[in-house]
């Protein structure tokens, strides 16, 4: 009960992050720079709280597939203004990337850890998920579940 409280209120925050921060994305142009500070370090903030967020919010989505779609949004914004007849800024969508990679960075290295460690599965999850039994897991030498 209380964890899953705990997974709830967890969830929940990371959504409101992902919100304000969404928010902050789809202002108009114009309105922006009135109310944000003008600057690449907002936007780099703003991206990395999206894509922390996501990653946060959505557990079960692979982690390739969270940058892959913060990336699309980093274009998507990057290229917005052409839409208003201002022109594109190659520093704030190096600044976007920037925020993007800062968020995902660590995922990769957490997973680049565990392989190291030899935590890996013996069958690809999407093998697994097709097969008609599960695959049995059987524990490392030295005591460690290997794919728990």
């Amino acid at each position: 009960m209380i964890l899953n409280l705990r997974h709830s209120l967890v969830r929940l925050v990371c959504a409101l992050v992902v919100l304000v921060c969404a928010v902050a994305l789809v202002l108009p142009l114009s309105l922006r720079p009135s109310i944000l500070p003008h600057g690449m370090t907002t936007d780099a903030v703003i991206f990395y709280g999206v894509t922390a967020g996501a990653y946060g919010l959505l557990p079960f989505v692979r982690r390739g597939d969270v940058v892959m779609v913060a990336m699309w949004l980093v274009l998507g914004v990057g290229v917005a203004p052409c839409f208003l007849g201002q022109e594109l800024s190659a520093p704030r969508m190096f600044a976007d990337m920037a925020g993007v990679l800062a968020a995902a960075g660590p995922v990769y290295i957490a997973r680049f850890r565990q392989v190291a460690q030899g935590d890996v599965r013996p069958f690809r999850r999407r093998e697994a998920e097709t097969s008609e039994t599960l695959p049995e897991f059987e524990p490392a030498a030295d005591g460690r579940a290997v794919g728990a």
